[in-house]
């Protein structure tokens, strides 16, 4: 069973979805409603404050979702998590 998120989990999961997904962002310049997706591989157990990007459901589970489509074809559509992790951290951190 995977431990709950601590207050500072919480907290970075409340700016992530404050943000909104990462590909809308770049793929429409809009703003939508978010959830936490835990890259592939993490393991439910093993997730970490850095290992997560906001995505629309359309992006995290539906039609276009990584978990519809699969990793390997999701990526090859919209780039690797690491990529989106990258872009994702590159425009929240802090000066």
């Amino acid at each position: 069973m995977a431990k709950k998120p601590n207050k500072e989990m919480r907290r970075r999961y409340a700016e992530a979805i404050e943000y909104g997904c990462i590909l809308c962002k770049i793929l429409y310049g809009v703003k939508t409603e978010a959830t936490i997706h835990h890259l592939t591989g993490a393991g439910m157990g093993l997730r970490d404050l850095e290992n997560f990007i906001p995505l629309c459901p359309r992006h995290h589970l539906y039609e276009e979702g990584i978990h519809f489509l699969g990793r390997r074809v999701w990526e090859e559509k919209f780039g690797t998590q690491l990529e989106l992790l990258e872009m994702y951290k590159n425009d929240t951190k802090s000066d």
